[in-house]
């Protein structure tokens, strides 16, 4: 393999700008950093790079950065880039670390267990290996059996932190058992009311209404944050902040982090669930008319694609409100009104019957404005406890 230098961005640790420092999270991760593995996960935007990249920062902490991508999947790749990476915090003048030549592919195993048992020797004391993106290998690859022998041959005062949209996967489960890993979820990433605040005042004061809005739009989620306050800064207004500019940049964000790259069948999950606030697998496959649906919900929890799951009588799943506008807004581009009204019929009237009364009770005046544009309907006339009977007979039988 040719001698080139590694793309930068590829093996350096993020740049950073004026970051508020999260001294919450950062006594986690002291906390985490008693074990040898520290998995840290959640959805796009979530603020997983720039909490470890200021961790590190703020406690000295030195060590290898090292961004994942599908290139990684071959493992000869990953030994030369990690070896590359280790040169530049180390000294040159150390041999270099050994390349995954076609000699060693029978025993690939015992080649990564000698490789990261000599990496890990070269750290600094107290030092760290940094796997950002994790999840883009995956994970039938090498790449994940090569980690895991990484995995038993850590020094006890080095980490391997991992950076990831989805928990730990199956080849972590040994490290896992044996209570390796530390771990750091979404639930741990959300941004506190104090932490908005300080986020949305470090360039301006702002008032405690417009921060309480900020919060509960955002839900903590660190991206929806700065598209609002991006916002602001440019409009100076603080007042009614998910307007249509803003709402456009959030939703062209979740395009192409999320909705665009999932297959049409998933689409079209996502779209005809858009208007349950909370729902059940048999909800979601009723309304979507797909058996799957269950399936769908539960690999975007798990992925942390802004969808949460609730546990009681039975499961239930919610969208992250921001996403779920995203996904009301593409149903009514891809349905007509004929279809969308049709939607809003019926979710509202599975969730009445599944004793949900009070999540259909917005869809009422959803749809009868949708239906006053189908036909020449007195509005008034459909004010809940009305309006569905009422488009029922404009629309008439479901389809």
């Amino acid at each position: 393999m040719p001698k080139i230098s590694p793309p930068l961005a590829k093996v350096s640790r993020p740049k950073l700008y004026r970051v508020a420092p999260r001294e919450r999270l950062f006594e986690r991760l002291d906390e985490c950093r008693r074990r040898s593995i520290v998995w840290i996960s959640g959805p796009p935007g979530a603020g997983k790079t720039t909490l470890v990249a200021t961790y590190l920062e703020h406690r000295k902490i030195p060590g290898v950065w090292y961004q994942v991508d599908s290139g990684d999947a071959d493992p000869a790749t990953f030994f030369y880039y990690l070896g590359e990476a280790l040169q530049r915090v180390g000294s040159r003048k150390r041999r270099g670390l050994p390349l995954l030549t076609p000699e060693y592919l029978a025993d690939l195993a015992g080649f990564s267990r000698r490789f990261f048992r000599e990496f890990f020797a070269r750290l600094p004391p107290k030092g760290v290996l940094v796997l950002d993106n994790f999840q883009e290998v995956v994970a039938e690859s090498p790449f994940h059996h090569v980690v895991e022998e990484a995995l038993g041959e850590i020094r006890d005062d080095i980490n391997l932190i991992a950076i990831s949209r989805s928990e730990p996967p199956p080849r972590c489960a040994r490290a896992v058992a044996n209570g390796l890993v530390a771990q750091l979820g979404w639930d741990d990433l959300r941004l506190t009311r104090t932490e908005t605040a300080a986020v949305a005042t470090a360039k301006k004061a702002i008032d405690e209404a417009t921060i309480g809005e900020l919060h509960d739009q955002s839900n903590g989620w660190a991206a929806g944050l700065v598209l609002m306050l991006e916002r602001l800064s440019r409009t100076g207004t603080v007042n009614r902040i998910a307007q249509s500019e803003t709402m456009d940049t959030m939703f062209n964000y979740f395009a192409g982090q999320v909705f665009d790259q999932a297959s049409p069948e998933t689409r079209n999950v996502l779209t005809r669930t858009a208007f349950m606030r909370s729902m059940t697998v048999e909800l979601a496959e009723t309304i979507s008319g797909d058996p799957q649906a269950g399936k769908v919900l539960e690999h975007f929890y798990r992925q942390h694609l802004f969808t949460d799951r609730k546990s009681g009588e039975e499961i239930r799943y919610e969208y992250h409100a921001l996403f779920r506008a995203f996904l009301q807004d593409r149903a009514r581009k891809a349905l007509s009104e004929a279809e969308l009204l049709q939607l809003m019929v019926r979710t509202a009237d599975l969730l009445d019957v599944s004793g949900s009364a009070a999540d259909a009770l917005p869809l009422n005046p959803m749809a009868a404005a949708l239906a006053g544009q189908l036909a020449d309907t007195d509005q008034s006339a459909c004010r809940a406890g009305h309006a569905r009977a009422r488009i029922r007979a404009i629309l008439g039988p479901a389809r």
